[in-house]
């Protein structure tokens, strides 16, 4: 006899008692997409979650219906966001409150008990769920991006406009009109209509607004080591300048090159970034933090990182906000603590960083 209560104990679980198919991503730190037995690792405690952002797991999950020739329909977006533990695994509470809800909402949707039958129709989100979320808006176009292409499905309306504008033929001035999306899908689409090799041409010209925004979607992206070469380039040549726009270009480049596949390309490139004088600025630091984190795991980078980072021109403040989030990272931690020690002890560590080292030190205590 089947169950005519089934309460389902993961959001795998729960969509699958519909008959969808679903899809899980990461939105935190970059856009990712979490293998299905991953996530049910995650959901039971089993793993900790693999890219902390903000101490939260920022999730994008996808769910949809196959019709009788096996296309995608009736597709259904959740963004949803949990609190993780000291030890980064997904709180439990958090998610089953949100799964009662559903529950509840399913129950008054179909006026009746649940069952397996009632489960075939889940209920849009109600607008005052807590767990619920909205991305910043490049993390959304990019997510759009990487739906529709992985779905088979066409760019948005604004691709072909992105395309153009990337040519230069009409001057990298007239970025105005260049929608995100478009920017978006351009970056998903890399191998399709000479894009890669049209983005490297134009990397260098680039005003610093359609640079930026560029950069924040390809570091969503596995990106082939040439266009590496055009980031790593435009590093190079902004840190012989002055101005206000140096540091965001360097962040900027940073984020682009956080994902390469030339990962060597990326640590060249933050050990000139971190020897220069923007290797002080907040923002390209906390660029490192957020999205190039794993080449802390490198002693010599980390070293230089975290050096530079108690001297940071932000303060006391951006230090330990940095560090908190860090924190999180599995397998980081200790890494970290123990270089803050050996940092402090040095000969060469001077009384600033000395006394910011403590302090936060003397937080992590209370």
């Amino acid at each position: 006899m089947t169950d005519r209560n089934p309460f389902p104990q993961t959001l795998g679980e729960f969509l699958q008692q519909a008959g969808a198919q679903v899809q899980f991503y990461d939105m935190g730190r970059r856009l990712v997409e979490i293998p299905g037995a991953d996530m049910l690792a995650i959901e039971r405690q089993q793993q900790a979650y693999p890219q902390p952002f903000l101490r939260s797991a920022s999730l994008g999950v996808l769910f949809y219906y196959s019709d009788n020739e096996g296309a995608s329909s009736n597709q259904q977006i959740w963004f949803l966001r949990f609190p993780l533990d000291e030890q980064g695994l997904l709180q439990q509470a958090a998610r089953d409150d949100f799964l009662r809800r559903m529950v509840e909402r399913l129950a008054e949707k179909t006026l009746a008990r649940v069952d397996a039958e009632s489960m075939q129709n889940p209920p849009d989100m109600p607008e005052d769920n807590p767990h619920g979320f909205t991305p910043r808006e490049d993390r959304m176009a990019c997510f759009h991006a990487r739906v529709a292409k992985q779905l088979g499905q066409p760019a948005s309306q604004f691709y072909a406009h992105a395309v153009d504008y990337f040519t230069g033929n009409n001057g990298f001035e007239q970025w105005n009109f260049v929608g995100l999306q478009g920017i978006a899908d351009v970056a998903t689409r890399l191998d399709e209509n000479d894009n890669l090799a049209t983005l490297i041409k134009a990397i260098p010209q680039l005003p610093i607004t359609p640079f930026a925004a560029l950069c924040r979607c390809l570091e969503n992206e596995t990106i082939d080591p040439t266009l590496s070469v055009a980031l790593t380039a435009r590093i190079t040549a902004v840190l012989q300048e002055t101005g206000t726009n140096v540091a965001n270009t360097v962040a900027a480049a940073i984020c682009g090159l956080s994902h390469s596949s030339d990962q060597p390309a990326l640590v060249t490139a933050l050990h000139a970034v971190l020897d220069s004088n923007s290797g002080y600025n907040v923002e390209v630091l906390a660029t490192i933090a957020g999205r190039a984190w794993q080449c802390l795991e490198q002693a010599d980078i980390r070293r230089a990182f975290l050096g530079n980072l108690a001297l940071c021109d932000a303060g006391q403040g951006a230090f330990d906000n940095i560090m908190a989030d860090l924190m999180f990272m599995p397998g980081l931690r200790q890494t970290l603590l123990d270089e803050l020690r050996n940092l402090r002890d040095a000969d060469n560590c001077t009384q600033p960083q000395t006394n910011v080292i403590n302090h936060f030190f003397q937080s992590l205590q209370t």
